[in-house]
């Protein structure tokens, strides 16, 4: 991970410097180092993969991590962001009801598709190349990552900022260390990497079922009606998940429909490199939407300021995107097992789309202040159609580096729409020059 802070307290971005912005620069520190660390970690997760995985493991991997992505956002339903919004809005005995009658539904949901995932079992592994177990135990896995997810909302709500850095920190090095244990030692296959993961996840819903049951989050007061509710609001965050999955992992589908799972490695491969700048945006939007919403909020938007705000954030993902196309290369040929080399062409091709991902991200919060929240989603769910037309296409007619076609066109065309939209309501020519228009 990597964020950007100025090197001179005299920077406008962040001048006059109060003790309630010192306490957030130091808890945002404190997640900066959480990522960095699992990030680390992550990367050295995968150099170990490639050494001792073919491309056909490390291809199963990938989709039966893309599968879980798609399952996570029914089996969710939403529920984490409603808890999320309501940790700050209800009173605790209410949250307490709110939290119990909340977690009814993905547990529901999962009961269903795992009923389902017994039944079809057959069809399914053979879509996703597991095993019996793994592909029976899927929903388990992704009522676990959600629980996973909601336990490090809470924390962050809480502002237990070192409780985030241990729960996170512990988690990795575990998946990490049985990764080694099962794929190393063990001589297992795809299954060892798999398995690090569930058991991993295992443990670390264990540790978030008694942070529930401590904070007193866990009752027997159920209910429909208060059940309902929750259910609707949460209904709407179905289709924005799945607009996230045909944008970022469907395309692992096409190339095993095409092309085999051996080419779904060599493409992940690369993309476990061009999502380094994925991971940077996220830092960025961290760092700077706060920056963006405060001079969007004045009676008259701080132009100025906004100019600075974006040429830093648009300048940090360039040269990022340079440097990491200029670094890999150089991580394929020392850090990557060799191989998996063939997938260094996709990295490159990733990386620049991942950087219109991120102009993207720069623009969005210009329409969030405005709450354009149909036209952001107008945006997405053309990203989403657009990303899977394409992909039919290029994947059938350019194999894996198709998709990488797709990723550039996708992210590009809905940065063009969100530029486009947000020069209706703010000219481009006063953000960029930092000035009204009317002025001299």
């Amino acid at each position: 991970m990597f964020t950007w802070f100025p090197a001179s307290p005299h920077c406008s971005i962040f001048h006059n410097v109060n003790p309630v912005n010192l306490k957030v620069l130091k808890s945002f520190s404190v997640y900066v180092f959480t990522m960095f660390f699992t990030a680390g970690v992550s990367f050295a997760t995968f150099s170990l993969l490639t050494r001792h995985l073919n491309q056909f493991d490390y291809g199963i991997i990938n989709l039966y991590n893309s599968t879980s992505i798609l399952l996570v956002a029914f089996i969710s339903c939403g529920v984490q962001f409603v808890l999320n919004v309501d940790y700050f809005k209800l009173p605790p005995e209410q949250y307490r009801k709110r939290f119990s009658n909340s977690i009814v539904i993905p547990v529901g949901i999962f009961l269903l598709l795992t009923v389902g995932f017994l039944v079809f079992n057959y069809p399914i592994r053979k879509l996703i190349k597991g095993d019996f177990f793994f592909t029976a135990v899927l929903p388990l896995t992704c009522l676990l990552i959600l629980v996973n997810d909601i336990v490090l909302g809470l924390i962050r709500n809480r502002e237990q900022h070192f409780l985030f850095a241990g729960y996170s920190i512990i988690k990795s090095i575990i998946e990490v260390s049985l990764a080694v244990l099962f794929i190393v030692f063990l001589g297992w296959e795809w299954e060892g990497r798999i398995a690090s993961s569930f058991i991993t996840l295992i443990v670390a819903c264990s540790i978030a079922f008694l942070l529930f049951k401590r904070w007193g989050f866990l009752t027997r007061d159920i209910s429909i009606a208060e059940i309902k509710p929750v259910f609707k609001y949460g209904l709407p965050f179905i289709p924005e998940r799945l607009a996230v999955f045909f944008m970022f992992y469907s395309d692992r589908f096409f190339i095993d429909y095409y092309e085999g799972t051996d080419d779904v490695g060599l493409y992940s491969a690369g993309a476990q490199i061009a999502v380094i700048l994925n991971l940077i945006c996220h830092s960025l939007n961290s760092t700077f939407y706060p920056y963006f919403y405060k001079r969007l909020a004045k009676d008259k938007p701080d132009y100025a300021g906004l100019r600075k705000g974006v040429l830093a954030f648009g300048g940090i993902a360039s040269a990022t995107m340079l440097i990491l196309i200029v670094a890999t290369p150089f991580i394929f040929k020392y850090f990557v097992g060799s191989h998996f080399r063939p997938g260094q062409k996709y990295a490159i091709y990733l990386i620049i789309g991942f950087f219109f991902w991120a102009v993207y991200n720069m623009l969005l919060p210009f329409l969030l202040h405005n709450k354009k929240n149909k036209q952001i989603m107008a945006i997405s769910i053309a990203g989403m159609f657009l990303s899977i037309g394409l992909n039919f296409y290029n994947v059938k007619h350019f194999g894996a580096l198709g998709a990488t076609y797709t990723s550039i066109i996708v992210f590009g065309t809905m940065s063009v729409l969100t530029l486009f939209a947000v020069h209706r309501i703010y000219n481009l020519k006063d953000i960029f020059l930092g000035r009204n228009s009317n002025d001299a």
